[in-house]
Order: C-alpha cells, then structure tokens, then sequence
C-alpha cells in the first residue's frame, strides 16, 4: 500500500457514495481519484487500466457538464433507462472493444493480466459513459465490474485498492436500488 493508493481509495469511495445520491459534486471528486489510481496502475504494469484513467478523466469533465445541466434540482441528476437496442449496442461495442484490446495487451506488452485487466477496463468505460448519461443500468456493469476487481487486486498484491472494490461493490448495489426507487417514484 501506498500513500498514493490510499488517496486514490479514498476519493474513489466519496465519489461513488455522492454519486449513489445522484450529487453532481461526485464528478470533480472522482477526477482526483483517477489521477490517483493512474499512477497505482502504471506502477503495477495493469496498462490497460492506466489507460482508462485518461478516458475517465475526460468522461469525468463530460459527466460533470452534463450532470450540471440536467438536474431535478440544484444537486440531483435526472436518471433513465436504455432501451433494449442500447443494451445491445453497448454489449457489441464493449465486447468487441474487449477482444480488440485484450489481444493488443497480450501479444503487444507486459501486461501482467492482459484478459481480465482488458475486460474490466472497457466495461468500466462501458459503465461510466452510461452514469455520465444517467442511465440506471450502468449500476449492474459496475457490480459486474467491481467483483472481478475485487480478484484482480487481490491477485496483483493491490489489497487496499482490493478492499475498496468491496466496498464499492456494496456501494453499487445500493446506488442501483437507490436510482431505481427514484425512477419509479
């Protein structure tokens, strides 16, 4: 454990509590956990991931804007649901994009867990554009996405980042069922 994991854990976990009440602030807080967490990745050869910390970053400027302007209130995003030709276009393009990059890492660099560290840096990508746009499904990527990261962390010796994964495992959980009762309200 580092200094610089645990400040990347804990902006991370503020980030995801603020965006489980749909508080627009979760976006400038998450913006100072991915500069965090791109230094954690990069010195633990996870390049793919290190990678998805530039794209969230700019998805972190993009969510931000537009959680700003289209809110319920001064605070609180507006949220919906995909339609079922969403769902499958953004299961096609994430797959594809997966097997695209998986292949690059394995074959290409010293990735040290080119499949999976591929897998859940495209579904995190995957899930965090559909947050951006405030779509309640992304919570069911993110669980998905946060139990294999859970493993991976462990595996890499990241115990700390490890344990948030966890953590921000209940989080998601909480956030999904938290967005669908507003949705049904």
């Amino acid at each position: 454990m580092t200094t610089i994991e645990l400040l990347a854990v804990i902006f991370t976990l503020l980030s995801v509590w603020l965006t489980t009440k749909r508080h627009v602030l979760s976006w400038p807080v998450g913006i100072l956990a991915v500069g965090f967490y791109a230094v954690v990745f990069l010195k633990s050869k996870l390049y793919s991931d290190f990678g998805l910390q530039f794209v969230f970053l700019g998805q972190g400027i993009y969510g931000w804007i537009h959680w700003l302007y289209n809110r319920e209130d001064k605070v609180h995003a507006k949220i919906g649901l995909m339609t079922p030709l969403e769902r499958t276009f953004w299961i096609s393009i994430g797959m594809w994009t997966y097997l695209m990059l998986a292949f690059v890492m394995y074959f290409y660099t010293d990735a040290s867990a080119p499949w999976v560290d591929s897998f859940v840096a495209v579904f995190s990508l995957v899930a965090n554009w559909l947050l951006a746009r405030r779509r309640l499904e992304n919570w069911i990527i993110w669980i998905l996405v946060d139990v294999i990261y859970v493993a991976l962390f462990a595996y890499k010796g990241l115990y700390l980042s490890s344990g948030l994964y966890l953590i921000l495992f209940i989080l998601v959980i909480k956030g999904f069922k938290d967005w669908r009762k507003c949705l049904v309200a």
